[in-house]
Parts: structure tokens; C-alpha cells; sequence
């Protein structure tokens, strides 16, 4: 290809390869590691996850055989306990060992600079707004109550769905804590972690008899704004509508 018509993407793919010549050197900076949990001691209200079913249910064969994406939801809530099975399924901690705790989702070097955020719309026992979700205590953050379906649906090029479900998970990334280990390839592994999440999503909706449809397309400022985060150091790279099937 012509240099001269090679876009950011083109580049940045070439200039974040991996060579045996020219890998990077050094150790990483221990002393200076990003947090892994982002916190907010100001925060509403909290509400812990209900416990996860992690016995029984639909096989992991069917489910994926019965995977697709549901664009259109009935105006039926889901229930605090679905919910919480989701966000187990996506970000729950599975297990404590050497120093590290990881999660239901696989993330590069075990950093995980995914978060999750969540705009309900129709959620049983929680009010409407936007929530954090606290990995460490396994808690909802509430950090603005009231109906956002529509801003976010604005914010997502119109695409009602979004307005419609029980609830949208609004993944972001804290880009320094991969960077930290893996520079600017990080973004590479960014985008990686949160496709994992976004399929477990996808197959524990419909385990569920959720509908689920995740979404790449969307002003990234307004939805910055709409959840809070700066567009630089924290970005918002996904979106993930869940509901009841129409």
C-alpha cells in the first residue's frame, strides 16, 4: 500500500507489531501501577449483586446455537437477580490465587481496564439511572438516578433498542492500566478484552431467554458524557442492550 493512502488505522496496525528485532526492553514500573478497581466513595446508593446460579441450566452448546442479536424489547422489566447473573457472567470475580483476582471474562496480562457502567431503564427492586459496577465489592454504584434511556439512544446514532431495553451496559476502558505493560499495542488488547465481555454477555442474555444486541456505533463524546469519564484517560469502547424479547 501506499503510504500516502494508509489511514490511522493502517498505521497503527503496522507501528504496533511485534518484531523479534525490535521488541520492547525494560521491566515494568511495580511502583507505579494503575489501580485496578476504580471507586466512588461519594457515591448514592449501593446495591449488592445477588448471588450467581452457577449450576443447572440451558447447556453451553444450545446457547450458542441459539445466540443472536435481539434488537427489539418488550416493555417488561427484567429482574434484579437476571441482572446480577449478567454481571457475574461479564465481570464477576471466579477466583482468588497467587496475588491476583480474576474474573469471567480473560483479559491480556490480567490487567482488566474494562469497566462497567449501566443505564437502567426497567430493572425490578433498583431505580432508574446510571450505575457503576464495583468488581471488588461486587456492588451497584447508583451515580445519577433518573431516565437516561434517551440520552444514551441519542448518543447511539438513534438506535432505539437502546432506549427500549431493561437496561445498557456501557463498557469503558482505563487505558493506562494496559498501557502501562503493553504501551500503545494496548489498545489492541483493549478491544480484544472487551469483545470477551461483550459475547459472555451474549450468551448468558440468552442462557436467560434475554434478548441481547451489542453496539460499536456511537458519537464516543456524547457517551463520554453521558456516563462521566473524560474521553482520554477512561474511554468508552462498547455498549451491550439487554431486555425482554418482543
Amino acid at each position: 500500500m501506499d503510504r500516502r493512502g494508509e489511514g490511522i488505522g493502517d498505521r497503527y496496525h503496522q507501528e504496533t507489531k511485534y518484531r523479534r528485532e525490535a521488541m520492547p526492553r525494560g521491566g515494568l514500573d511495580w511502583a507505579h501501577q494503575p489501580p485496578p478497581y476504580k471507586e466512588f466513595p461519594f457515591a448514592l446508593k449501593h446495591f449488592s449483586i445477588r448471588p450467581a446460579e452457577q449450576k443447572g441450566g440451558q447447556s453451553l452448546w444450545e446457547t450458542i446455537a441459539q445466540r443472536r442479536s435481539i434488537r427489539e424489547f418488550s416493555n417488561q422489566s427484567i429482574t434484579y437477580s437476571e441482572l446480577s447473573q449478567l454481571i457475574w457472567a461479564t465481570q464477576g470475580i471466579t477466583l482468588r490465587a497467587w496475588g491476583y483476582e480474576f474474573r469471567a471474562s480473560p483479559s491480556a496480562g490480567a490487567l482488566y481496564p474494562i469497566e462497567t457502567y449501566l443505564v437502567v431503564n426497567r430493572v425490578d427492586e433498583i431505580p432508574p439511572g446510571l450505575y457503576h459496577y464495583s468488581v471488588k465489592e461486587a456492588q451497584l454504584i447508583l451515580l445519577k438516578e433518573g431516565r437516561l434511556g434517551s440520552e444514551i439512544c441519542q448518543a447511539g446514532l438513534g438506535q432505539e433498542m437502546l432506549e427500549e431495553a431493561s437496561c445498557v451496559f456501557v463498557w469503558t476502558a482505563i487505558v493506562e492500566r494496559s498501557k502501562w505493560k503493553y504501551r500503545e499495542r494496548a489498545y489492541r488488547y483493549i478491544y480484544m478484552d472487551v469483545g470477551h465481555i461483550g459475547q459472555t454477555l451474549y450468551l448468558a442474555a440468552t442462557a436467560l431467554n434475554l434478548g441481547c444486541c451489542t453496539v460499536g456505533a456511537f458519537f464516543d463524546g456524547e457517551v463520554d458524557r453521558a456516563i462521566g469519564v473524560d474521553g482520554k484517560n477512561e474511554i468508552s469502547v462498547y455498549l451491550g442492550a439487554v431486555g425482554r424479547p418482543r
